[in-house]
């Protein structure tokens, strides 16, 4: 019999062959249908984590179910939509501010306030004022400033709502809450407490209700707006100049109320306190006699006005014309009317000469002149043994009156004569 050419051994080692072929072969297939670390590892992306997402298995698949045989993801898992092709980059995604590397933008600083200005001008007793130098009512129901005991009261609710502020009432407290911007004056009717910007304060007078009005101190008003109160006396009006965000629109205006004209107010009684001396008259003894209504003042015609007391000076021949010693009187003198009569009523209290000797005189009678009103002048008085006086002027200057005039004697010598009152 023939012997083989093959061994045990060659048998064996041809064994070994066939199956590590077998192996292989197995091995790449198993590879190449998806196994980990294949596809599922390039469909990531470029820079794509190796760690496994919340939601998939081990093997790449989902975890409800899933295959591990590379079946498409659903996206928000992968990151790239159902279908894509393998290995294409998902859409990147922005870092958050806790994601290294991530930028942080600084917030932004508001723009500070530009403010302006809006200039409100009350008058005491009218229902009008001025915006920025425009005429308008207050509120059309007639509201208007006026004085108590000495302060300057404004209208609340008015002056707030005109400058586009709020007005809010708390019924259970009494109390109203004025609000423009960040301030807030917070006050109650008949009450001297209040409260500006949460700052307890105390008021010159209380605020007080007239005709369905709120009125406050103007003063409060202005420290709670804060800005500064001007007054003027003579125009009798308060000026709040207010910082605001926007100026106050002419067309949100109410028309001016027609105002009645003021009534007509009686003329200021003067009335001359304590005895006449010399220096009562020192606008009239100390230089230039006035020959007229000096320049400034205002020249009274009208009768009723210079009825009343005077303090009178009567001066005897201050130049020396005539060869006779200077001396001058003092008195009191009043001037009354009764039926187109003009009296004047003289009472020296004293004489006193040019080298300092004085006389009493207040024990005599009083020496009476009458005489009327003339156009041209202002009266003529006669009386006690023929002596005549001419008033030619009486006039109003620094708030006082003067009157000026001359007295004919029978001896000749000039005789000049001034009134005064206070």
């Amino acid at each position: 019999m023939k012997q083989s050419k093959f061994g045990a051994f060659d048998v064996i080692l041809a064994i070994l062959i066939v199956a590590g072929i077998g192996l292989n072969i197995y091995a790449y297939g198993f590879y190449d249908k998806g196994s980990p670390g294949s596809e599922l590892e390039s469909s990531r992306g470029p820079g794509a984590s190796s760690s496994t997402n919340a939601g998939e298995s081990p093997q790449g698949g989902s975890a409800a179910g899933g295959s591990p045989s590379g079946a498409a993801e659903s996206p928000g898992e992968t990151g790239q939509p159902s279908g894509a092709p393998g290995g294409a980059a998902p859409t990147p995604t922005p870092p958050t501010p806790s994601s290294p590397g991530a930028t942080t933008t600084p917030a932004s600083t508001p723009e500070p306030q530009t403010y302006v200005t809006n200039t409100l001008v009350f008058r005491l007793n009218s229902p009008n004022l001025t915006v920025n130098g425009q005429e308008a009512a207050i509120d059309g129901q007639g509201s208007a400033p006026f004085n108590l005991d000495g302060v300057s009261m404004l209208p609340l609710r008015a002056t707030y709502e005109m400058l586009g502020g709020a007005i809010e009432f708390d019924s259970g407290t009494g109390y109203i809450s004025a609000l423009f911007l960040d301030t807030t004056l917070r006050v109650k009717m008949g009450e001297t407490g209040a409260e500006i910007n949460g700052t307890p304060v105390t008021l010159t007078v209380a605020p007080e209700n007239r005709n369905g009005a709120g009125y406050v101190p103007a003063r409060a008003i202005a420290d709670a707006l804060g800005t500064t109160l001007a007054w003027d006396g003579a125009a009798q009006s308060i000026t709040l100049a207010i910082p605001s965000l926007s100026i106050i629109n002419p067309s949100t205006l109410l028309s001016p109320v027609p105002e009645a004209p003021p009534a007509p107010q009686p003329p200021p009684v003067y009335t001359p306190s304590g005895a006449p001396t010399a220096a009562d008259f020192a606008w009239f003894m100390g230089g230039a006699r006035p020959a007229g209504v000096p320049q400034g003042a205002v020249r009274i015609t009208d009768l009723d006005e210079i009825m009343g007391d005077w303090k009178m000076l009567i001066w005897i021949d201050p130049d020396h014309v005539v060869e006779y010693e200077s001396a001058y009187f003092l008195a009191m003198v009043n001037i009354s009317e009764t039926g187109g009569t003009v009296s004047m009523s003289i009472q020296n209290l004293l004489m006193v000469y040019e080298d300092g000797t004085t006389y009493d005189l207040s024990r005599n009678g009083a020496e009476v002149y009458t005489g009327g009103y003339l156009p041209t002048e202002m009266g003529i008085f006669t009386g006690y043994d023929g002596y005549m006086f001419t008033i030619t002027d009486f006039y109003t200057r620094d708030g006082r009156q003067h009157g000026i005039g001359y007295q004919e004697v029978q001896s000749g010598e000039p005789c000049y004569v001034a009134f005064v009152r206070p």
